[in-house]
C-alpha cells in the first residue's frame, strides 16, 4: 500500500465503482435511516427480552440483500489489493449501514451517539480466531433508565453464518456469575451454557459491553467470514472511548474517514506490521 495513493479519492472510486463517497452532504441526509424498515413486532419482542435477560440478541434479515452483496464485494476487492478491510469505512455505505439501524437503536437506547470505534473482519481458517473471549468493557456500567441501555456493540455479518463459519460465541448474562460486576474473569464451568450466534448475512447481532463473547474458529471447508462492527452509547452517557462521538449530521471528508480508519488500526489490529502502523499514523495527521 502507498500512503499517498490511499489519500486519493479517485483511487477508492476506481477500486469499488459501485460504492459511493459523498463529501458535500452529510451522511444522515443521504441515508435511508431505516425509513422503509419496520421492526417485526413478534421477533423484536423476543430480542428485547433476550438482551434484557442474557445480554445479547440476534435479529435476522434487517438489511437489503443487494446492499450486503455490494459490501461483501467491496471486502473482496480490498482483500485482493491486500488492503485491510477496515478501509471499507472510506465508503458511504458502511456508515449508512449503522444509520439504517435508527429505529432499532432508538427503541433500545433512546437518543444515542455513534462512536468512531468501528472495525471489520475477514476471517479465514487459521490457527487464530477473530478475537479471543473478552468483555468489551471491564467496569461497572451505570444504567439510569431501566427501559434503555447505555452502551451497545453492533455486529453485522456480510456472509451467512453456519456450522462451517466463524461465528460469535457468547456466555449468556443469566448464567455468568461475573456479568454484573463486569470483571475480566470469564468462568465457564458448564460448556453447555455457551451459545453460538448464527444467522443470515445482513442480520443484526447486538450485545452489551459486559457480555463475555468471542469469535469461533472458521472451518477450512467454508468460505471466509466477513463482518463489520460498531459501538453506540446513550447520548450524554460517560464516554467509554477516548475519541468523541461521530457527528454524522455534518459532511465527512475522505481525510476524516481515513483518520478514523488509521486510529482503529492502531487501537485494534492484532496483525498490523510496522509498515501498516506507519501508514495508519500518517493517516491520522
Amino acid at each position: 500500500m502507498d500512503e499517498h495513493e490511499l489519500k486519493n479519492i479517485e483511487f477508492w472510486r476506481l477500486l469499488c465503482p459501485d460504492m459511493s463517497i459523498t463529501e458535500s452532504e452529510s451522511l444522515q441526509i443521504i441515508s435511508t435511516l431505516g425509513k422503509d424498515l419496520e421492526l417485526r413486532s413478534s421477533d423484536w419482542s423476543v430480542c428485547k427480552t433476550v438482551i434484557s435477560e442474557d445480554g445479547y440478541f440476534a435479529y435476522d434479515g434487517w438489511f437489503d440483500a443487494q446492499l450486503i452483496d455490494r459490501l461483501s464485494d467491496c471486502f473482496e476487492r480490498l482483500d485482493s489489493k491486500k488492503i485491510p478491510c477496515v478501509f471499507a469505512f472510506v465508503y458511504d455505505e458502511f456508515w449508512d449501514l449503522v444509520l439504517q439501524l435508527d429505529p432499532l437503536l432508538k427503541d433500545l437506547i433512546g437518543d444515542y451517539d455513534i462512536l468512531p470505534a468501528v472495525w471489520s473482519w475477514l476471517v479465514r481458517a487459521t490457527n487464530q480466531t477473530a478475537f479471543s473471549p473478552h468483555r468489551d468493557q471491564v467496569r461497572d456500567v451505570l444504567i439510569e433508565d431501566e427501559d434503555h441501555l447505555d452502551y451497545l456493540t453492533i455486529w453485522i455479518p456480510l456472509t451467512d453464518l453456519d456450522h462451517l463459519s466463524s461465528s460469535i460465541g457468547v456466555f449468556p448474562a443469566s448464567l455468568d456469575p461475573d456479568y454484573e460486576d463486569a470483571t475480566p474473569d470469564i468462568r465457564i464451568e458448564n460448556m453447555q451454557d455457551i451459545r453460538s450466534l448464527q444467522g443470515k448475512r445482513g442480520s443484526v447481532f447486538c450485545w452489551t459491553t459486559q457480555l463475555a463473547h468471542w469469535g469461533t474458529k472458521q472451518s477450512p471447508h467454508g468460505p471466509p467470514r466477513m463482518s463489520v462492527g460498531y459501538f453506540v452509547q446513550r447520548a450524554g452517557a460517560e464516554l467509554v472511548e477516548d475519541d468523541p462521538p461521530m457527528d454524522l449530521s455534518k459532511p465527512l471528508s475522505v481525510k476524516q474517514r481515513l483518520s478514523i480508519v488509521g486510529q482503529q488500526i492502531i487501537n485494534y489490529s492484532r496483525e498490523a506490521d510496522d509498515d501498516l502502523l506507519r501508514i495508519a499514523a500518517a493517516l491520522i495527521k
